[in-house]
């Protein structure tokens, strides 16, 4: 009877308030008020959603090999494309070195790495460089089990071969933490991370699309795609440093 009452008293202000011009903004501050309170609980729940999207599916089976990248021995090529330049490597690693090709705006260039030192050749010298591998922190071989461990794979597609793909996301908190040891707190657009296995289950070709991760540090709106394609894994001989160095 009370709730009954206090429903009746609830109308009746309203109808009060609304027979003047004064009453009817009043209630319709009130309304806006109440909606964008609602609006804003609903930016939050989905804020948290987005956050913390990084989980694992126990329905697929994961069963591709790592090991012939993390022994870091084998062929390469490496393609980047960063709002649309694109910067092409091919060469070999062996024992933590690493010797190829770069080709950028139609010119090739030598390089080598080694001890987190990269070596570029120009007029025929090797001088130091800065770091050739953009985003080499999330796509070198030490991060990306740690990487795959802590994304949500989506999908995998399997084909009669025997090959596989399997697509992940992974939030750019969760990058963060792994390769900065950070913990920002923003919502984002997952970052993509496609793996390609050979009828061994070897993953021979990684897909990184990495535009959340590079837009967010940038400040700026930058579309990135990493591919790299491995091969002749525990082929490759030891790679000798070049003698000018």
């Amino acid at each position: 009877m009370t709730s009954k009452k206090n429903s009746n008293k609830y109308l009746q202000t309203i109808k009060n308030l609304n027979q003047n011009t004064r009453g009817r903004a009043i209630l319709f501050f009130l309304f806006y008020l109440i909606f964008f309170i609602v609006i804003i609980g609903l930016i939050r729940a989905s804020y948290t959603s987005n956050k913390n999207n990084d989980y694992k599916r126990t329905d697929i089976n994961e069963e591709y090999k790592l090991d012939g990248i993390i022994n870091g021995n084998y062929h390469f090529t490496r393609e980047e494309i960063i709002n649309n330049s694109i910067t092409n490597y091919v060469g070999d690693k062996s024992n933590k070195k690493e010797e190829g090709i770069m080709t950028f705006n139609n010119a090739l260039y030598n390089y080598f790495i080694y001890d987190n030192i990269n070596l570029l050749k120009i007029n025929d010298k090797y001088e130091i460089s800065g770091e050739l591998y953009k985003y080499n922190s999330i796509t070198n071989d030490t991060n990306i089990a740690k990487i795959l461990k802590n994304a949500t794979l989506i999908s995998k597609t399997e084909y009669e071969i025997g090959s596989s793909v399997y697509n992940y996301q992974i939030t750019t908190n969760t990058l963060d933490q792994i390769v900065n040891n950070t913990n920002i707190d923003i919502a984002d657009i997952p970052n993509t991370i496609t793996l390609y296995t050979n009828e061994d289950d070897q993953v021979v070709k990684i897909i990184y699309d990495l535009t959340s991760y590079a837009t967010y540090y940038l400040n700026t709106q930058t579309s990135v795609k990493i591919t790299i394609e491995y091969s002749n894994f525990g082929e490759i001989e030891d790679l000798k440093v070049p003698e000018n160095n």
